[in-house]
Order: C-alpha cells, then structure tokens, then sequence
C-alpha cells in the first residue's frame, strides 16, 4: 500500500533521487500492521532437532495429511534450490516486495534477503497469498552485511541493471544476460536495487557480475518485479538443465528439515498434535 504527498505530481520519486524522509514516514504510516506479512519463523525446534528425532516427527505428522498433499509437498521440494537466492536491496514499495516472493517460490528459489537501510520490507498478505511461507526470508540492515554473509557461503555476487550503465570506473562494463550468464561457475546470489535508482554505489563496487535483460523497444528498464520474475524464471531453468552439470539440489538434511517445517504449516494446530504424539515444542 501506498500513498501520495501532496507536494509531488510524481508519487515519491519526481525529481529526487530518493524519497524525502517524510515521504518515507508517509509510506510507512500507510502499512496497517493486519496487511503487513512477517518474516517466516521457524517452527519449535526446527533448527535444533537431531536428524533421528526430525525424521519421527515427519513420519507422525504425515499421517494428518492427504497423500496427495505429502506427494506435493515432496515434489516441490526436490525441485527448490539455494543454488541461486533473491536479493533485495531497500524496496519501497509493498506490491513490489511481495510480487518478487511470488516469483520466488514460483520458479522454487528457497532464500531470499532484503536490506532495509532506507526502508522496511514490507510485503503485503493480500499479495502475497501465503506463499512466504514456503521461503527462507531474512531481513538485513545494511548491504555490506548481507554481500559478507553471502561471500562467507562461496555465493558470488550477481547484480541487475539496464544495459547501458557504465561500470564504477566510467569504463566500458560487459553486462551478461540471464541466458549467457555462467551459472556453472558457482552458487550465486541476485541483488535488484531499488526501484527507480536501482543498486547502491556499494552494492556495485562488491559485484562479481552484471545481468541486465535484453530489451528492443523504446523502454529502457522494467519494473522491479516484472525483472524478478524473467530474470528467476531463466536462470533457474538454466540451472536444472541436465547438462548444466550444476549441483543445484538441497542437501538431505536442508530438505528434511524443510519437510518437516512446510508440514507443520499445513496441519492445523499442528503444535497440539504434536504434544499429543510425545513430542516436546
């Protein structure tokens, strides 16, 4: 949700680079917290169970669901990835935020990060319709936190931008394409800057790679979201290609524990039925 100022014909942006910090307060003060989407918790014990004792409460809780949803819930599962996560860097806008957590879990990408230096990430239930629920979402407040994190995991740093930007330096830059991008390189992470601006002067100087989307027509970017969307759809196509040679498939510990977290999100009460099996949350 959004609001205008009325000191402006042109929404937040107009003529600045940024928004004013009352324009900021304005699109805060427009979030009612009932539409605001927390970030996902882990269910009890999730991260600390032993292998062993995560397994038995999967067992137990799949007999409180169809087969036909453990079916699902196990294919989509062998079809995630963390071979490539979703970055987001100080996106303003609630519609946007959540657009991109669709995208996200649409084409199976498990983790995403969001900074907020300049603004809360904010993603709106009504939007997103329950789908970050099956993510990993974490919230940062600083970019260079987030690049370290990732760089810590062996993630290279892939950022977006339109064609014709220059590299840091005011030299030429060579920008790949979601189709041309080395995928088999490594594990990479995807930061979209925010959305008029783009990516940080910092977030840029830290970049391993471009990715800009090929455009012919008069437009010279696309909405954040709309990106998102052909930029995961593609890459991750690339990288469950077979013969992409990439290790892209969860570790089977990441996806029993996965399992276990998505079935307790699809059992009602599922912390009473627990207790109710011998189980301690």
């Amino acid at each position: 949700m959004t609001t205008k100022t009325g000191n402006t014909g042109n929404n937040y942006f107009e003529e600045n680079r940024m928004p004013t910090k009352q324009q900021l307060r304005d699109l805060n003060a427009s979030l009612h917290t009932g539409d605001i989407r927390p970030v996902l918790r882990a269910v009890p014990d999730e991260a600390t169970d032993m292998p062993e004792l995560l397994q038995r409460k999967v067992e137990y809780l799949r007999g409180f669901v169809l087969p036909e949803r453990y079916e699902s819930l196990t294919r989509r599962l062998g079809l995630r990835t963390r071979y490539m996560v979703m970055c987001l860097e100080d996106i303003y806008y609630p519609h946007n935020a959540s657009a991109v957590i669709r995208s996200a879990e649409a084409f199976g990408i498990q983790e995403l990060h969001a900074v907020e230096h300049t603004v809360r990430f904010a993603p709106n239930k009504h939007i997103v319709r329950g789908t970050d629920q099956w993510l990993d979402i974490r919230k940062w407040n600083d970019t260079l936190s987030l690049v370290g994190h990732l760089r810590g995991r062996g993630y290279r740093i892939a950022v977006t931008a339109p064609p014709r930007v220059e590299s840091a330096s005011g030299g030429p830059r060579t920008n790949f394409t979601p189709s041309d991008f080395d995928i088999a390189a490594g594990p990479f992470a995807l930061f979209m800057g925010t959305e008029k601006t783009g990516i940080s002067a910092e977030l840029a100087a830290e970049a391993d790679a471009v990715i800009s989307i090929p455009m012919v027509g008069f437009a010279e970017s696309l909405n954040i979201s709309v990106s998102a969307a052909i930029a995961a759809q593609r890459l991750t196509e690339r990288i469950r290609e077979p013969e992409s040679g990439v290790a892209w498939q969860l570790e089977p510990d990441d996806r029993e524990r996965l399992l276990y977290r998505w079935l307790c999100h699809s059992v009602r009460d599922y912390r009473r039925i627990l207790v109710r099996g011998g189980f301690s949350v």
